[in-house]
């Protein structure tokens, strides 16, 4: 499917054709959540709408500029919308947890912030260099966004925000594996 379509229908604020063509793609991009990351088909739609309402906004501003590479920003953009839908439902299930506890919540929860965070240290450990430098200039700069990881870096905008992404996926993938 060609994406300039949806580009051009959403920057002249066609949304009848823009809905049509969301609607198209809203079943590709749910198949590829289910088949890539064993999402559940409501959680895997949630995922999608989620993703429309943050990509819809950038290709508004003239934030994403080439429709071929439209397909892949929004399986990405699918794929971490998912993620967060998980992170928020688990986030929801120690909160029941902690209902449920005897001992003060704070106890248990330093045992689990410390284990996490012996894991989450040697799994920066294992980064290469490149993406240790970035996590340190992270650390000490929480609330930096792409613009200012490239300006620090000497880097293009898009190249800091891929950078951050591979290392948070990096991450992930290590922190996951340790925790099985």
């Amino acid at each position: 499917m060609d994406y300039s379509e949806l580009v051009e229908a959403i920057n002249d604020e066609d949304m009848r054709t823009a809905n049509r063509l969301c609607g198209d793609i809203l079943p590709i991009l749910k198949k590829y959540l289910i088949a890539t990351v064993g999402a559940k088909p409501e959680d895997a739609e949630d995922a999608v709408q989620r993703m429309f309402e943050y990509v819809i906004p950038k290709i508004q501003n003239n934030e994403i500029k080439s429709p071929s590479g439209l397909l892949a920003y929004m399986l990405t953009a699918a794929r971490h919308s998912y993620y967060k839908i998980k992170k928020e439902y688990n986030s929801n299930k120690f909160d029941l947890i902690d209902e449920n506890l005897v001992a003060e919540p704070e106890q248990p929860w330093g045992l689990l912030d410390k284990e996490q965070e012996t894991i989450l240290f040697q799994c920066i450990k294992e980064l290469k260099n490149h993406y240790k430098k970035l996590i340190r200039f992270l650390f000490d700069h929480p609330n930096a966004v792409s613009e200012d990881i490239a300006e620090y870096f000497d880097i293009s905008v898009s190249n800091a925000w891929i950078r951050k992404h591979r290392m948070i996926q990096k991450l992930n993938e290590c922190v996951r594996k340790k925790f099985e």
